[in-house]
């Protein structure tokens, strides 16, 4: 999932979420962005065209998602599933207490509280990671296409909801939060996409619907042993890719009613995010031997101008468009 890391100061080694000993807020300023930015390039890009005031507040919120993330898809190979479980009821029980106001004593919790004392952050998109992470942990299936929309609300749809309290005045999350889940689920399987072998090699999971691949012929166990792809898995992605595409363009239409300081952020991240898609069609759907990534200058062409059907048209064969 990460990208090769910067050079920079208070910089972590991947996958460890937990802050160094550092002197000053500054230092721990410096080291959650650098942070950021090490296990997200797309997002952190984005967030810098956000107003200056939440860009640390969401760098802070990214922090949380990362440690919940690393519970899942990389502690559990070091101490096994129950044990991370284990660790993820801990972080329960220290975001109830911090939401509580009494957070523990990290970096992690005392900025997550500040964030929620100044923004008032959701409480229920923050459980629902945590919730995501137990459907990883217990390896609960994804056989159906509402089963993948499923864990990828509760992963990434809530992810979307969290983001609202640095975007729009309150009253307007109601009528927001559809639109922001419907993107944080399009990003999220995006992400599935990008991954499908990594995700095999490293933690033998498979989200993808298992109905797909019984429907063209294909077992995913197979993958990483075969010299060439199945001649149909192609078109599995495109079904993804189909409804990933359908969930952007849903919530997308929806940015124009975020106030304009935030609206060039919110859809740099999505444009960056859906062109990984069009790096898959690059590789030929080679996500098994290959991971498609955005580069930086197609990232800032991405903030300037929606060319991704066009690139679409030019990268899909006939018999999968």
């Amino acid at each position: 999932m990460f990208t090769s890391a910067p050079n920079d100061a208070y910089m972590m080694q991947e996958p460890d979420v937990v802050a160094p000993e550092l002197e000053s807020r500054a230092d721990e300023d410096e080291w959650l962005w650098a942070s950021f930015r090490y296990h997200s390039r797309t997002f952190s890009m984005a967030a810098r065209l956000l107003p200056s005031r939440v860009q640390l507040p969401v760098a802070a919120l990214y922090l949380f998602c990362r440690h919940v993330d690393s519970i899942a898809d990389h502690r559990v190979l070091e101490v096994g599933p129950k044990a991370a479980l284990d660790e993820v009821h801990a972080t329960w029980e220290a975001l109830d207490a911090t939401l509580a106001g009494q957070p523990p004593d990290t970096l992690l919790w005392r900025r997550l509280h500040e964030v929620h004392d100044r923004f008032g952050l959701h409480r229920t998109p923050l459980y629902e990671l945590l919730e995501g992470a137990i459907w990883d942990l217990e390896d609960r299936p994804i056989r159906t296409l509402d089963d993948l929309v499923d864990y990828s609300n509760l992963v990434g749809g809530s992810v979307g909801a969290m983001m609202l309290p640095f975007l729009a005045d309150a009253e307007a999350h109601p009528q927001l939060e559809g639109a922001a889940r419907q993107m944080g689920i399009a990003m999220q399987i995006t992400n599935i996409l990008r991954d499908v072998g990594e995700d095999l090699h490293h933690l033998n999971r498979v989200y993808l619907p298992m109905e797909w691949f019984e429907a063209y012929g294909i077992a995913p166990n197979t993958l990483t042993e075969r010299d060439t792809l199945p001649e149909a898995y192609p078109q599995l992605l495109e079904d993804a890719m189909a409804a990933a595409e359908a969930r952007y363009v849903s919530s997308m239409t929806a940015i124009g009613a975020l106030p304009w300081s935030v609206r060039t952020g919110i859809r740099a991240a999505a444009r960056m995010y859906r062109e990984i898609m069009n790096e898959v069609r690059a590789l030929d759907y080679d996500n098994i031997r290959h991971r498609a990534y955005v580069s930086t200058p197609r990232k800032l062409w991405c903030v300037c101008a929606d060319t991704y059907s066009r690139r679409k048209a030019r990268l899909q064969p006939a018999e999968v468009a």
